[in-house]
């Protein structure tokens, strides 16, 4: 459970644009529901891992009301949180991890369910160091299988530290590719169909959920203006199931030939910049085939390396 954020003491203009937004309140809850959206929309295998994931975010919302995170003295270096890779594992997460290994326990399939009865085995010392060697990328083989479940944890704690950060508590700076807040490279962009913001893009921390805007003239990887494309699957030959999908776009950069994926929310309002990105990977293939490269990563998309 979070604390209440206080009261803005800053008056802002009429027309103001903050530059970052905390997590939803529901940011899990949500993010669970979509999931769920895209695996039944799916008529492949991947529909499975899908649901897996439904579940796991459905397990992050119920731990993240459980706990009471207090949050870390705010930095003033080039993240205002500690940085999502570093060596000092919170002294919650132990905690937070059994409790997730507890939501989501009892898994009809049985790799699964052999990879969290090894997990919920370990004893803290063990699991402190296997959470240190995921947050600074430095896995073992053994550690493959768990690193979503880790990530897991470490989100629940990162997104609950920064949904009771104001505004004022983080500065506007020049980069927009990593988080201002936990420094973790954006996993994608919205454009926001409503409000005052309508037509604005943020970026998308994948580790502590919040947003923070950037130009959408500018790419967001190396800051050039002159080579912005947009790369898409084309609506009439998609099939049918990917109808939940058409939000999803490549934003991709002719100078350093890297994308981004980008969600207009006008055109799916429930997009969520990692369900659909794990929902979306045809979009990959087909703008990887293109001589681009990914930018940003997303936690649960793990590598066959």
């Amino acid at each position: 459970m979070t604390t209440a954020k206080p009261a803005e003491t800053i008056q802002k203009g009429l027309f103001h644009t903050p530059f970052w937004t905390a997590p939803a309140s529901h940011v899990f809850e949500e993010r669970s529901m979509r999931f769920f959206e895209l695996a039944e929309a799916d008529n492949s295998e991947w529909r499975l891992y899908l649901e897996l994931l439904g579940k796991l975010t459905a397990a992050q919302h119920a731990v993240s009301a459980k706990h009471r995170f207090t949050p870390p003295p705010l930095r003033q270096g080039s993240t205002t949180l500690p940085p999502a890779a570093t060596e000092q594992v919170p002294a919650d997460f132990y905690g937070v991890f059994t409790d997730l290994l507890n939501e989501i326990n009892h898994q009809p399939n049985m790799t699964v369910q052999a990879e969290l009865n090894r997990l919920a085995a370990l004893t803290r010392e063990e699991t402190e160091a296997l959470a240190k060697r995921v947050s600074t990328s430095k896995i073992e083989n053994s550690d493959r299988a768990a690193i979503i479940w880790v990530q897991a944890a470490l989100q629940i704690i990162w997104t609950a530290w920064a949904a009771q950060l104001t505004e004022d508590d983080v500065p506007p700076v020049e980069e927009r590719t990593l988080c201002p807040c936990c420094g973790t490279e954006a996993v994608g962009s919205v454009v926001l169909a409503k409000g005052d913001l309508a037509g604005f893009r943020y970026m998308h921390c994948p580790h502590c959920n919040s947003r923070w805007n950037a130009l959408r003239a500018k790419c967001p990887t190396c800051g050039d203006s002159s080579g912005m494309g947009i790369q898409e699957i084309e609506t009439d030959t998609a099939p049918t199931q990917v109808a939940p999908l058409l939000g999803a776009k490549a934003e991709s950069c002719e100078t350093c030939r890297s994308y981004r994926k980008l969600y207009r929310l006008e055109k799916q309002q429930y997009a969520d910049p990692i369900a659909d990105d794990l929902a979306s990977l045809g979009l990959d293939i087909l703008v990887g085939e293109a001589g681009y490269s990914r930018a940003g990563s997303n936690p649960f998309l793990l590598s066959a390396e």
